[in-house]
């Protein structure tokens, strides 16, 4: 009898799974927030609920009916990621953490690239590893970047090296609290052969990356010359453009306030910080003594620019406005000539954009078009 599986969710890993279960002849039954004429409302109800195997994607929460039916008639649920687990024989290296899991995972792969292996960078960095089954060179090795939400669903030990770069307040609109967001990193020890390495130190991302290099034989004169020639990830404290004398850069992808700390220690002072979006169930306290001496006016847009604005004390200048487009507009006529303009959300996207990668785009966007706008800016900043 051909077996009978439920994907919930038609993003991107969902999409992947799909493809990979057809192609196994199973018969696939999808379900999405955004139904069509082949995809059922994920609000469907299946009477009986006779599937073999339900296949979430990352974010969709045990609380969500299908997923609790699942549990309660004992049908297996696992991820994309899992399946692929199952599937591959390739040397594997997984990272999780709070902040920094794209930037580490796309520089291991680029050093080990450059110490003449075949190396990529997938996972939750934008390339579900499903999707590259029967395609891969068996010398390759991946560097897996790993969520919380995927680790829900991830049993097979395959890895031959597992870390956790650090574990911050994150997602907590989603886990139940702390303790739930970090039992969920920690399944990712549990992925690592018995043989293999587990790094937990909540080290400094570099000390990892040495490790990692150390682990395949790279010298550190080769390693020092692959990290020089590293090029930075696009919406991670990128650099867009001058506007008028302004350094501007993009951080979208800083979705946690600890991110957005990072990004003002990087930079020197007098930052005009645009920031807020959907809270992902974080405080914002913490930025009212990392902001001191170095944030010069802060910008609040979005879902969470009230909670931000009780929270965070400091003595610089914060406007509130109702749109990206208007940010960048006021951020422009705060500035002064050596400012940096700073977009550091620390917040999701999704109350306004689809995904940070939009939200970063329509800020460079917009700075292009001001660059390139004859017109003249007055600097000055009022909150009206």
């Amino acid at each position: 009898m051909m077996k009978k599986v439920l994907v919930i969710g038609a993003g991107v890993s969902g999409k992947a799974a799909i493809v990979y279960l057809e192609k196994k002849g199973f018969h696939v039954t999808v379900v999405d927030k955004k139904s069509s004429d082949t995809v059922l409302p994920d609000t469907t109800i299946f009477s009986p609920f006779n599937f073999d195997l339900v296949v979430v994607s990352p974010g969709i929460p045990k609380s969500h009916p299908l997923y609790k039916t699942a549990l309660e008639k004992g049908v297996e649920v696992v991820g994309e990621m899992e399946l692929a687990l199952r599937e591959l024989s390739n040397r594997m290296i997984g990272i999780t953490g709070s902040n920094g899991k794209s930037t580490t995972v796309s520089i291991i792969a680029h050093i080990l690239q450059e110490g003449g292996y075949k190396a990529r960078a997938v996972g939750n960095i934008g390339i579900p590893l499903l999707s590259l089954v029967g395609e891969l060179e068996p010398s390759e090795i991946l560097v897996l970047e790993i969520s919380s939400f995927q680790l829900e669903t991830m049993h097979t030990r395959k890895l031959e090296i597992g870390a956790i770069l650090n574990i911050t307040p994150n997602h907590l609109d989603w886990h139940s609290d702390m303790e739930d967001y970090r039992r969920a990193k920690y399944r990712i020890r549990d992925l690592v052969k018995e043989e293999g390495a587990f790094y937990d130190g909540f080290l400094d991302n570099m000390v990892y990356v040495h490790k990692i290099a150390a682990h395949f034989g790279i010298r550190e004169a080769l390693f020092e010359k692959a990290l020089a020639s590293f090029k930075g990830l696009p919406h991670r404290i990128e650099y867009v453009c001058e506007v008028e004398g302004i350094s501007c850069y993009n951080d979208s992808k800083a979705t946690t306030p600890e991110a957005v700390s990072y990004a003002v220690e990087r930079l020197e002072k007098n930052i005009i910080l645009i920031a807020g979006g959907k809270n992902k169930g974080c405080t914002f306290s913490s930025w009212t003594d990392s902001f001191r001496g170095k944030v010069k006016t802060l910008i609040l847009f979005g879902a969470s620019k009230d909670v931000i604005q009780r929270e965070v004390k400091i003595e610089a200048p914060v406007l509130v406005v109702n749109s990206l487009e208007e940010a960048v507009e006021k951020g422009l006529q705060c500035a002064s000539i050596g400012d940096n303009l700073l977009l550091s959300p620390g917040c999701a996207s999704y109350d306004m954009f689809e995904n940070f990668e939009k939200r970063g785009e329509a800020y460079k966007q917009l700075l292009c078009e001001r660059k390139h706008d004859k017109k003249r800016y007055d600097h000055h900043c009022s909150p009206d």
